[in-house]
C-alpha cells in the first residue's frame, strides 16, 4: 500500500470551498423538494393576480422584484459563506461507511434545441452515525496524488471502510469526507 497523503487544515478548507462552489447533485427527493417553494410562490402570485385583477401588473412587478431580490441575497450569502470558510465551524470525526448507493433519475430539462430528458446521477455515502454525503463530482482537487471523482469514490468505498468526516457544527451536514486508507489528518 502506498504512503498516506497528509491532510492539513488548509486542504480541508480548500475542499469545503470547492464543495460550496460546486455542490453535488441532489437526490431525486431533494430535487423535487427544492421545487416546492417555487410552486407555492407561483401559486400565491397567480392567486393575487386573480384576486386583484385590476392591479395584476403591480402584483406581477412586485413578484419579479421579490424574485430578483431573493436571488441577489442568495448569491451574496453563498459568496460570503465561500469566502469565510473556517475549520472552527466544522467537526472532524472518523466514521465507518454503512452503505454507498448510486441513484439515477431523469429531470425534464427540455428546451427548443434539445428534446431529451436530463439524466442525473447521484452517488450517496451513508455513515454508521446516520449521516449521509452526496459526493460532489470532483474531490481533493488540491491533491497531486489522490484527486478523485464521485465515481472513483463510489467504487472505492465499501461498508466498514473508515473515513475522516468533516461536518458543519450548526447543521450536522457532511461537508467532505476522506478515505482513511489514503489520507492521514495532521492539524
Amino acid at each position: 500500500m502506498a504512503k498516506k497523503q497528509i491532510l492539513t487544515n488548509d486542504n480541508i478548507e480548500t475542499d469545503i470551498r470547492n464543495a460550496l462552489k460546486n455542490p453535488a447533485n441532489l437526490s431525486r427527493f431533494e430535487h423535487y423538494g427544492s421545487l416546492v417553494p417555487i410552486w407555492i410562490f407561483s401559486g400565491l402570485a397567480l392567486t393575487a393576480m386573480l384576486v386583484f385583477q385590476k392591479y395584476y401588473k403591480i402584483v406581477l412587478i412586485a413578484s419579479l422584484i421579490f424574485i430578483i431580490a431573493y436571488l441577489a441575497v442568495d448569491h451574496f450569502r453563498r459568496k460570503n459563506s465561500i469566502k469565510n470558510v473556517s475549520l472552527d465551524d466544522y467537526d472532524l470525526n472518523v466514521e465507518r461507511v454503512l452503505n454507498v448507493i448510486e441513484e439515477i433519475y431523469s429531470t425534464d430539462n427540455r428546451n427548443r434545441v434539445s428534446k431529451k430528458l436530463k439524466e442525473v446521477s447521484v452517488r450517496i455515502m451513508y455513515f454508521e452515525n446516520g449521516k449521509s454525503w452526496n459526493i460532489p463530482k470532483d474531490n481533493y482537487t488540491w491533491s497531486g496524488e489522490a484527486p478523485m471523482s464521485d465515481k472513483a469514490l463510489y467504487q472505492l468505498a465499501h461498508a466498514g471502510d473508515e473515513f475522516i468526516v468533516v461536518t458543519k457544527k450548526d447543521t450536522g451536514d457532511v461537508a467532505v469526507a476522506y478515505p482513511s486508507a489514503y489520507f492521514e489528518y495532521k492539524s
